[in-house]
C-alpha cells in the first residue's frame, strides 16, 4: 500500500504540469512544513476538481479574497497516481477537504465524476491504494480553483493567449 497523506494546514495548494502543450503531465501538489506532496492526475480531473470547489465555494456566497497560489516544487516526483477525487465540507470552520485516492486496476478516471459534477468517494474498505487529504480554507479553495482553471485552459490553441478566461468564481 502506497503512503497516505493528511495536510491540516497546507501552506500551498496548487496544480502544475510538467512538459510542453499536448505533452503536459498534470500534477496537484501541496506543501506543509517544507514536506512536498505531488500526485499525478488527468487534465479532466483538474477540470473538475476546480470547478467543483468553484460550485462549492459559490453555493457558500463566499466572496471574500483569492489566496496567491505559487509553482510547483521541482523536480516534481509523484507519490502516485490519482484515480478518485471527492470533496467534504466543514461549513462551520470554512474548510473544504480535498480526498485523492490512488488509482488501482478498476478505476476509470473519467467514470469519478458525474454529470452534476460530483465526485465519489469510496468506502475506507474498498480501498487498497494511497490517500491524500488536503484541508483548504476558503481563500485556499478560491485560489487553487482560479489557478487551476486557467492551467488547463493555458494549453488549448484557443486559450489564453487568444484572450479566453474561465468563469468567474
Amino acid at each position: 500500500m502506497s503512503d497516505d497523506f493528511d495536510l491540516r494546514n497546507p501552506d500551498t495548494f496548487v496544480a502544475g504540469t510538467v512538459g510542453p502543450p499536448g505533452q503536459r503531465i498534470f500534477f496537484l501538489q501541496a506543501t506543509e512544513a517544507g514536506h512536498v506532496v505531488s500526485l499525478k492526475l488527468e487534465k479532466g480531473q483538474v477540470w473538475a476538481l476546480a470547478n467543483l470547489l468553484s460550485e462549492l465555494l459559490e453555493g457558500e456566497n463566499y466572496e471574500g479574497p483569492a489566496a496567491a497560489f505559487g509553482e510547483l516544487v521541482e523536480p516534481v516526483t509523484a507519490a502516485w497516481t490519482v484515480g478518485r477525487l471527492a470533496t467534504g465540507m466543514d461549513t462551520e470552520g470554512k474548510v473544504i477537504v480535498v480526498i485523492a485516492d490512488e488509482i488501482d486496476d478498476d478505476d476509470d478516471p473519467e467514470a469519478d465524476t458525474g454529470a452534476a459534477g460530483e465526485m465519489s468517494d469510496p468506502d475506507d474498505d474498498e480501498r487498497t491504494g494511497g490517500r491524500a487529504r488536503i484541508h483548504l480554507d476558503y481563500p485556499a479553495a478560491l485560489g487553487f480553483a482560479q489557478q487551476a482553471l486557467l492551467l488547463v485552459e493555458e494549453g488549448r490553441d484557443f486559450g489564453m493567449r487568444n484572450g479566453h478566461r474561465p468563469p468567474k468564481t
